[in-house]
């Protein structure tokens, strides 16, 4: 396995909380070198957590793009990670397949890039067709180091700045500035990224990604198909037989 490390991006005393919550409780982070890119004000303190002070340009979510600036030294394979997440399982496939592909990434629910709450208008000022292309959510990200990931990344930095003031969501200038540059990503199942909507789950949910309860039982099941589902608090079992957690 290449060099690796886990990056968080948080401020504010619910963010670095959700942080630390994440990191208590995900067993499959024990192996990895952990670190926080936050602001000059925040308090931190994790005897695990590496903490990387950063003067943010931009504002709000936006402040994603800003991550390439504030990456530590010395790793070739890194993961981003949103601060409301859990590492569930082995996530080591995302680590080998950034390293191999450069970015490995999972869709966002609302896949449709062009109906992203009107992005195609981005997209046409931008002379990108508007044909159905895939959008990528950005709260799990792998990624290595190569020159051509870090362009996908600085890409994505100018178009939130170019867009700023009408755009504060970050997630659609990443999917974007890899059809810009013509990067094809490995993409993951959303196994490694699930949003609690109640997508059927195939096998095990490897990372939970909601502000909300992860239901405790998530990966307790008997059969793979039908598939299971998941809302927050409660998984939703095939054959209408539900469980919810006490």
């Amino acid at each position: 396995m290449s060099h690796s490390a886990v990056v968080f991006l948080a401020w504010g005393e619910r963010y670095i909380n959700e942080v630390l919550h994440c990191i208590d409780h995900s067993p499959a982070l024990s192996q990895y070198d952990l670190y926080i890119v936050t602001d000059q004000a925040s308090e931190i303190e994790h005897p695990r957590l590496r903490v990387i002070r950063a003067d943010f340009k931009q504002s709000g979510l936006l402040r994603k793009t800003e991550l390439i600036d504030f990456l530590p030294k010395g790793y070739d394979v890194f993961l981003f990670l949103d601060s409301d997440t859990i590492v569930l399982e082995d996530i080591s496939l995302g680590f080998d397949k950034a390293a191999q592909h450069g970015i490995a990434v999972a869709p966002a629910p609302h896949y449709s890039l062009d109906y992203f709450f009107g992005f195609g208008d981005v997209m046409k000022s931008e002379n990108m067709p508007v044909s159905g292309q895939l959008q990528y959510n950005t709260g799990v990200i792998f990624f290595n180091t190569a020159a051509s990931t870090i362009s996908v990344f600085r890409r994505w930095q100018e178009l939130a700045e170019k867009y700023r003031n009408i755009r504060q969501n970050d997630q659609p200038f990443f999917s974007l500035a890899m059809e810009q540059l013509g990067k094809n990503p490995y993409t993951l199942s959303i196994s490694y990224n699930y949003r609690g909507y109640g997508d059927a789950i195939s096998g095990v949910v490897r990372i939970w990604h909601s502000h909300k309860k992860m239901p405790e039982d998530i990966n307790r099941f008997d059969l793979v198909w039908p598939p299971r589902r998941a809302v927050p608090g409660k998984v939703i079992h095939p054959k209408g037989t539900q469980k919810e957690d006490e």
